[in-house]
């Protein structure tokens, strides 16, 4: 029985009883010539990489490339055009599409088999040899916008799987992270108090201390580390638990000149120079003054931590029509490609210290406020982080929706 789709792609192109009554004739006369005429249709498709593979699918991946041809070929002169034919033929296309064979390429396969069929024909010396190769032709055709239907039905399969995967990845992912996320807000709190505790004690041991006692260097240290500590679990917190912004007029001038001047004393900037244009008075964003310290905090250090001694970093506000940009540009290492696909992922870091939350920080201040965050690196060159903030209020996101939006990622 006759499949649909066949049936409505020979009566499109004209393929009617006449034309298949011409075509099973001239099978019964090339039948024992197939398989010959088939070995040369694969032996010119060799010729084109990845193009042997458009007749050669499905069921046959073992089978001799020559005889897959020639069995399709003999099925297809004869009318097989049954559930079980289409059903073989969808295999087929959905193989072409796996091996990502091009789909030129299936024009190129039909075209072989009708020049050889058609020279066959002409030698052969046929009377009814014009409308034969008529008939011919445009059974070809049809088998071809078959074929290109059933590559254009396995590809959206395969697109839609490959969606379908990375939406159940993602979502996996996200509620990895979710669980990661409660996680650290507890180690956090349970952390916090008794450090705090701790901190304290020390600096009593410390202040009661004479100066002269050689133990000095080592709370000094111990003092070193708890500060650490703190920072690190001030990260998870806020990870964990964002604060939502309390968003008022912000000049990013006053903002950036605060941020050097609190980092002028950190060991990481002390080793490079900072170069900083000064930002006009008219420089202002509708956004949580904190949260945007913050954020130029977490860029400077980091570009500091991927300097060399003496290194420049370069740190600049552009203004764009309705919105800003914080630029803060290094000479550093450099990102790979790798590298640079992950460096928003919460606790990824390729540094011996820190927790890889810094940027996914930096992403998730910069997206609650309306605005975006872009990286481009290079190795040996250096990093540039662009942070795009809009002037109003407008594009401000406050709810809570959309800061767990932000944290799921």
């Amino acid at each position: 029985m006759q499949q649909p789709l066949y049936s409505d792609v020979a009566s499109s192109i004209g393929f009617d009883d006449r034309d298949a009554a011409n075509v099973l004739s001239l099978s019964r006369k090339v039948k024992t010539e197939i398989p010959s005429l088939a070995n040369r249709v694969y032996l010119r498709l060799v010729q084109h990489e990845g193009a042997v593979q458009i007749l050669a699918g499905g069921d046959h991946q073992t089978d001799n490339p020559g005889d897959v041809i020639a069995e399709w070929l003999v099925e297809l002169l004869e009318g097989r055009h049954d559930k079980q034919h289409r059903d073989k033929q969808r295999r087929v296309g959905a193989a072409r599409v796996r091996a990502g064979v091009p789909q030129q390429y299936i024009v190129t396969g039909i075209e072989l088999v009708w020049q050889e069929l058609s020279q066959w024909t002409q030698h052969a010396n046929l009377p009814d040899r014009d409308e034969v190769l008529s008939s011919l032709h445009r059974l070809l055709m049809v088998e071809l916008a078959i074929m290109l239907e059933d590559y254009k039905r396995s590809y959206v399969e395969t697109i839609r799987e490959r969606e379908r995967s990375v939406v159940e990845e993602k979502l996996t992912r996200a509620e990895h992270l979710a669980e990661i996320g409660q996680l650290a807000a507890s180690l956090a709190h349970e952390i916090k108090n008794p450090l705090a505790g701790i901190s304290g004690a020390i600096q009593v041991i410390r202040d009661a201390m004479p100066a002269e006692d050689p133990h000095h260097p080592i709370v000094a240290e111990i003092l070193g580390q708890i500060n650490r500590l703190d920072a690190t679990v001030k990260d998870l917190l806020q990870y964990a638990r964002p604060t939502p912004p309390r968003a008022t007029k912000v000049a990013l001038g006053v903002v950036v000149n605060r941020v050097l001047s609190v980092l002028e004393k950190e060991p990481a900037v002390l080793r490079v120079r900072i170069a900083y244009e000064p930002v006009p008075a008219s420089a202002v964003v509708h956004a949580d003054e904190g949260q945007i310290e913050q954020l130029l905090i977490n860029l400077i250090l980091n570009a500091a931590h991927a300097s060399d001694d003496g290194d420049v970093i370069h740190v600049g506000v552009v203004s764009g029509g309705d919105e800003m940009k914080l630029v803060v540009q290094d000479e550093g290492a450099g990102m790979s490609p790798e590298v640079r696909e992950r460096t928003f992922e919460p606790f990824f870091t390729t540094k011996a210290r820190g927790t890889g939350l810094g940027l996914t920080i930096c992403r998730r201040i910069a997206e609650v406020h309306g605005g975006d965050i872009e990286l481009e690196s290079e190795p040996d060159v250096g990093t540039t982080v662009t942070v795009t903030l809009p002037i109003g209020d407008k594009g401000h996101r406050t709810d809570s929706h959309s800061q767990e939006r932000s944290a799921a990622r």
